[in-house]
């Protein structure tokens, strides 16, 4: 308890001068502003810590960057089942996770839950622009079926731990198969069915060590470093070539 309240009192002092925790409903800072990501990086947890000015409902939005996406669906071809259409969609979030106090059904009416972004089936995606709107809807849902079963869309109503009305903490789990970017945790305090208070923070993940450099070589250099592994490849297979062999009879 004691770690949490000193981790609390150093973001207090890095966000709000002196007095200023009077007047603000809320007020939340992730402990970490990086995540690296290394050869045995296996995922991580993010904790933030928080205040509010009395009691009230908290719901914790975590975002990742936006990604694109192609989707394909199978056709049956007599006993067999074929590749068939296939759609690209843009603009969703790698990753998005809610947490709450409680069902956020049951602390914000749907209109303040759009407002927010809080519907894990409201997350804007762009389909193609050819479909028509039933077929593209269709995209859209099998899209979400398919975060949420991987595990990247979710909600949660047991994360957050309150401390005496005041203070809480959220512990979020981040998987090991990470977007690079920049991620957003945004944090609400609910009273009466009504946002009181409204904070945003951020975090990025990069690569670290030889991730890093392979990944800024095929990026910024993509075309010498496909050559540059071509040619290697190459090599490797010329030496196993010539590398002698015993017989045994």
């Amino acid at each position: 308890m004691m770690r949490w309240l000193l981790c609390l009192l150093f973001a207090s002092g890095c966000i709000l001068p002196a007095g200023a925790w009077a007047e603000e409903p809320l007020v939340v800072a992730p402990t970490t502003s990086e995540v690296k990501i290394t050869t045995d990086f296996a995922g991580t947890t993010i904790e933030a810590v928080g205040a509010m000015s009395g009691p009230g409902e908290l719901i914790i939005k975590l975002v990742g960057p936006k990604q694109e996406a192609t989707l394909s669906r199978e056709t049956k071809l007599g006993p067999f089942w074929v590749g068939g259409e296939s759609v690209k969609l843009q603009g969703a979030p790698s990753l998005l996770f809610l947490y709450a106090t409680a069902p956020i059904a049951t602390i914000l009416p749907p209109a303040e839950q759009q407002k927010y972004g809080l519907l894990l089936e409201g997350v804007p995606v762009r389909v193609a622009p050819h479909l028509k709107a039933h077929a593209a809807e269709d995209w859209r849902k099998a899209f979400y079926r398919i975060k949420e079963r991987q595990g990247y869309y979710h909600e949660y109503d047991t994360v957050i731990r309150v401390f005496g009305n005041r203070l809480f903490v959220a512990d979020m789990r981040l998987p090991g198969d990470l977007q690079v970017g920049t991620y957003t945790i945004e944090t609400l305090l609910v009273k009466s069915g009504k946002v009181a208070g409204h904070t945003i923070g951020t975090f990025n993940v990069r690569l670290s060590g030889v991730e890093r450099w392979v990944w800024n070589a095929a990026h910024d250099h993509a075309w010498l470093f496909g050559s540059l592994f071509t040619l290697l490849a190459m090599l490797l297979g010329l030496a196993l070539n010539a590398f002698p062999f015993r017989q045994t009879r």
